[in-house]
């Protein structure tokens, strides 16, 4: 379908106020009586060499989402147990972590680990990146230097794992 002039020139009113590309679609039809799918307005759009203002804005839309998905706990399970320390694996810790071949249900990882007093307890991973520890008898709290011994283990675990 050819558009005269000043349809032409409507069009690229509407896309230079930042209309998009179905409000324009609804506008040739209510407006104008022009009665165009979806792809013919894009079609249209690009035979007149326009620019939608929803286009200019994709890569810096797509940029911080990139940012954000990187530094995200969810999509990070290492963020969530992060420590200051470097990454050097202690061969001589007192801590010892084992990751399950089979995962235990609810889990996207799980395992257990021996604390330096002799206590094992099994620990999981959710799909969100929480971590917790199923102690071996109630009220049982591993000491501040054991959860971060057992963190590096973990971390140095799961870097070398498969998953």
């Amino acid at each position: 379908m050819e558009l005269s002039d000043e349809q032409k020139t409507c069009v690229s009113g509407w896309v230079s106020e930042g209309m998009g590309l179905s409000d324009i679609q609804k506008r040739l039809k209510d407006e104008l009586g022009i009665g165009l799918t979806f792809m013919d307005v894009r079609f249209l759009v690009s035979d007149l060499e326009l620019k939608l203002k929803t286009e200019e804005k994709k890569p810096a839309v797509d940029e911080p989402v990139d940012d954000v998905g990187s530094s995200s706990p969810a999509s990070d399970p290492e963020a969530e147990f992060s420590l200051d320390s470097d990454d050097s694996s202690s061969e001589d810790a007192a801590v010892s972590v084992e990751v399950d071949k089979v995962v235990r249900p609810g889990a996207a990882v799980s395992g257990s680990v021996v604390f330096s007093d002799g206590k094992k307890a099994d620990w999981y991973m959710d799909q969100f990146g929480q971590l917790g520890i199923i102690p071996p008898e109630d009220g049982y709290q591993p000491s501040p230097e054991d959860v971060e011994a057992f963190q590096a283990e973990l971390r140095n675990s799961l870097k070398s794992s498969p998953f």
